[in-house]
């Protein structure tokens, strides 16, 4: 075959692709035999129907049609191949002359490509880089946060129960006067004003003392799962048995030994602080990593085709609902349970994933202008990574990725962050500016 390759508008190729008359021939003679195999025609058994006969009943063109919706594919196919085209969504298939025997056949297809950007600048970027600083008040919330996980539970005596205690109780609902299943409990350890339970029966605990029974009317809402009892209000009979308080330990040296490997409560404080200011860098590190890549594929000039982002987006609602199986749960029962529909989820992740694409791209073409290259050491270091992470032998890891062809991608995905690393590395930080205060106007407006 020939194949002639013209770059047009839009991120498309135009195939002007001549099938030679041997070819053409071969496949008529292919179209006409199989046809002959599967009709049936009177005075002819099945399979036997000579070609000749064929062809005077269907006709020249209605043959020409079957072969070329069984042949046209696999020229278009070849032609792709031949010249190393890979297409992102459907041809536009046109053709002046039908096929025609001992004729070379000549057809034209426009084929959508992933387009090439245009880079933009990418190095020596002036990008916003937050400085973050851990507040006292933090610290102080995870210092409360380890003495309330080692604080202990005490009886408590002489008062009755209050919000915020752990209560031992018994219950029982009941209906116009009749036990209601599935609704009662023996020792059940309740702190109140947690919502373990209704909040009517939580606070109809308050005020009891130790030993008292009382009968609590509990309003169930209209959609409690419970069809038989949803909307009404039941009589729980509660019968308060135990009243415990949280005592937190004192905040000194003690408790800074007892919880950590610090001999005082300043070293404690002083880890603490340390770890969320490491927790801050990181993410600001992130923030800013991302808004450098992001800036320097927003500087690219490229035109993506629609194919390319929607393919983008419905693997990402796959991954999506792939994630929701490992949950327990799938995307039928999320769109159900959110009254969304899979267009409209689709729609809500197309902006995300037009940037996913242009950002893979633009990477792909700065790695390539800047000649970086994936040794085979970094390759291995980073197979051997996956391959400890899938709790599997390195061996054995890599042998799989070569089986389905995806070493590549791992290789592709190392240059990709090679090229990120290069924009982050230039890049030059900023201060971020501040967020503008809302005028008087603006408060008017808004009241």
């Amino acid at each position: 075959m020939k194949t002639t390759v013209t770059e047009i508008e839009g991120s498309k190729v135009r195939l002007e692709v001549e099938v030679p008359a041997e070819e053409v021939g071969a496949g008529l003679q292919r179209t006409l035999k199989r046809l002959s195999q599967e009709i049936k025609l009177p005075g002819f058994r099945k399979g036997k129907v000579p070609t000749s006969v064929v062809l005077q009943r269907f006709g020249m063109e209605a043959v020409v049609q079957e072969m070329l919706e069984e042949e046209l594919p696999k020229w278009y196919a070849a032609a792709l191949q031949e010249e190393e085209i890979v297409p992102v969504g459907r041809p536009e298939v046109d053709f002046e002359q039908p096929p025609a025997e001992e004729q070379a056949f000549t057809f034209q297809a426009e084929v959508p490509v992933m387009p090439t950007p245009e880079l933009g600048e990418f190095r020596g970027l002036e990008v916003p880089k937050e400085e973050p600083t851990v507040e006292d008040d933090e610290v102080n919330r995870q210092v409360e946060r380890l003495r309330d996980e080692f604080a202990e539970l005490r009886p408590v005596e002489g008062r009755p129960a209050q919000e915020g205690d752990f209560v031992t109780i018994d219950f029982q609902g009941s209906l116009d006067g009749e036990e209601v299943d599935q609704t009662s409990a023996e020792d059940y350890v309740l702190q109140i004003g947690s919502n373990q339970l209704l909040p009517d029966l939580e606070q109809g605990v308050v005020g009891m003392q130790p030993g008292q029974e009382k009968v609590v009317p509990v309003a169930f809402p209209e959609e409690y799962p419970a069809e038989d009892i949803a909307g009404k209000t039941l009589d729980f009979t509660v019968t308060l048995k135990e009243i415990k308080e949280k005592s937190l330990p004192a905040m000194n040296d003690e408790f800074a030994k007892d919880v950590s490997e610090f001999e005082t409560l300043l070293e404690l404080r002083l880890d603490i602080r340390q770890k969320l200011q490491s927790s801050l860098d990181q993410a600001a590190d992130r923030r800013f990593r991302n808004a450098a890549v992001k800036q320097a594929a927003d500087n690219a000039r490229l035109e993506l085709p629609d194919a390319v982002i929607d393919e983008q987006a419905s693997d990402m609602v796959q991954d999506f609902a792939h994630s929701l199986t490992h949950q327990g749960t799938s995307l039928e029962h999320y769109l159900e349970l959110t009254g969304s529909t899979m267009e409209a989820l689709l729609a809500e992740v197309r902006p995300q994933a037009e940037d996913s694409v242009r950002t893979t791209l633009v990477l792909d073409s700065v790695a390539e202008a800047e000649g970086l290259t994936v040794s085979d050491e970094e390759l291995d270091k980073r197979l051997n990574e996956m391959a400890q992470a899938a709790r599997m032998e390195p061996e054995e890891f890599r042998s799989r990725l070569e089986d389905s062809g995806r070493i590549s991608t791992v290789r592709q995905q190392l240059l990709r962050e090679m090229a990120a690393d290069l924009i982050v590395d230039s890049a030059v930080p900023v201060t971020p500016e501040p967020e503008a205060e809302p005028s008087e106007d603006d408060e008017r407006t808004s009241d």
